[in-house]
């Protein structure tokens, strides 16, 4: 049985057999000793550290054993120090983009957030033209004063006003390309350690005074700061709301797990499979709306397979609820009930020897009537009629009570017994 070793590599978890790990540890050692004079050496490791564990996660979960080939692999990749130290000025010359680009935020070369620099480095464009074309609706609105063009005012103001809030949004959830490794992959540069270091080298050499922005320009990047924070209390507020819901709907999943089906108060059986698969129907996006908006509060991406998995237990479990429901003939039940309440509503009844219906009767003395619903009947009350009415909300029964007035010898009337009323369906 081979020996493991178990490492953090860019603060994740790893088990290395052990020639992987003498190979990794040497790769790094030699690493440390070539960027020792350097100011920046312990960033530049860390960011090759870093493409390291990408890398090994690319290939396989880190739950595996990492093997002796796949770390020789990654170190041809990365190059080795001494290949650094060899380099010649042919090397420094840029090379086509050999990576897929990834979507950052350009803060070297912003004038706000980044964004646009972002994009045009994202389409390898000049962000001169992806700032035009943000502005562009804005020109075209003005031209709204034109008789036969006013309808360009309310179009192209109505889309300027949404690509600001995308700005906004892009702003808030897109990252910065702050590390080196980050510039890399928004230039679709290849990631080597060589390649690390130059970029890592390159911004410490820049002259911060040589890319001063204009006061204009400050203020602008300040207000936006300032709206990006108060866009993410915001969404911490909508994120305590959520939790809130969530532990509402536990709450409830608990109550219905304990209680059974007495809690549901319905006037039919019903399997607790479908209030509990419906309360997970709520749950899991509320939870999924939680992580997302926590992970681009702490400017983090949300993990792809976290947000997949939750949703492919979303969609279980509607799938589950629905097939029961189905099953349970749910939707029959619901409808009968409605049209036996319907029905009960709809009959013809004699009040003071006037015909009329359950309906127009309790829409005339709406102020007076007194209703009390159980699980499987509703009592109504009117009063100044001395009407007493039960609905079986299953079957559509009806059953009416009037008191009988009698007078007494001082000529108060008094109740002195009920009879029952016969009731025509119609």
């Amino acid at each position: 049985m081979k020996e493991v070793k178990k490492c953090s590599i860019s603060g994740v978890a790893f088990t290395l057999d052990a020639d992987a790990y003498e190979e990794l540890s040497a790769y790094l050692e030699s690493l440390k000793r070539s960027y020792r004079e350097s100011p920046d050496g312990a960033e530049i490791v860390a960011d090759i550290e870093a493409r390291i564990a990408e890398l090994i996660l690319s290939v396989q979960d880190n739950a595996r054993v990492v093997e002796k080939p796949l770390i020789m692999n990654i170190i041809r990749q990365m190059g080795s120090a001494e290949d650094i130290s060899e380099s010649t000025d042919a090397d420094l010359e840029p090379e086509a983009p050999r990576i897929p680009r990834r979507l950052y935020r350009d803060t070297e070369n912003a004038k706000l957030g980044g964004v646009c620099a972002g994009i045009g480095r994202y389409f390898n464009l000049d962000p001169v033209w992806v700032r035009l074309a943000l502005f562009l609706p804005l020109l075209l609105a003005c031209f709204g004063s034109v008789p036969f063009l006013r309808w360009f005012s309310p179009l192209f103001g109505n889309l300027f006003g949404i690509f600001l809030i995308c700005y906004f949004i892009m702003w808030f959830a897109v990252p910065a390309a702050r590390s080196a490794r980050q510039k890399l992959e928004m230039n679709g540069e290849k990631i080597t350690a060589q390649a690390i270091g130059e970029t890592t080298a390159a911004a410490a050499n820049n002259d911060p005074d040589a890319k001063a922005k204009p006061i204009v320009a400050e203020a602008v990047s300040v207000f936006g700061k300032v709206v990006l924070s108060l866009l993410k209390l915001f969404a911490g507020l909508i994120v305590f709301c959520l939790i809130m819901v969530a532990c509402a709907l536990i709450i409830g999943l608990f109550a219905i797990l304990i209680g059974g089906a007495e809690t549901l108060n319905l006037d039919w059986d019903l399997s607790l499979w479908v209030p509990i698969l419906g309360i997970f129907i709520a749950l899991i996006p509320t939870i999924l709306l939680i992580y997302v908006l926590m992970c681009l509060i702490a400017s983090r991406k949300p993990g792809g397979k976290t947000v997949l998995v939750i949703f492919l237990c979303w969609i279980a479990s509607i799938i589950a609820c629905s097939t029961i429901a189905i099953r349970e003939k749910v939707g029959e039940r619901f409808r009968d009930k409605r049209e036996a309440i319907r029905d009960a509503l709809n009959s013809t009844i004699e009040v003071d020897g006037e015909m009329t219906t359950l309906k127009e009767l309790l829409e005339e003395y709406d102020g007076e009537s007194i209703i009390e619903e159980g699980r499987k009947t509703l009592h109504i009350s009117v009063p100044s009629k001395e009407l007493d009415i039960t609905v079986d909300k299953k079957q559509g029964g009806l059953q009416i009570n009037a008191g009988e007035r009698t007078t007494n010898e001082e000529g108060d009337s008094i109740t002195s017994h009920s009879v029952e009323i016969s009731v025509k369906q119609q």
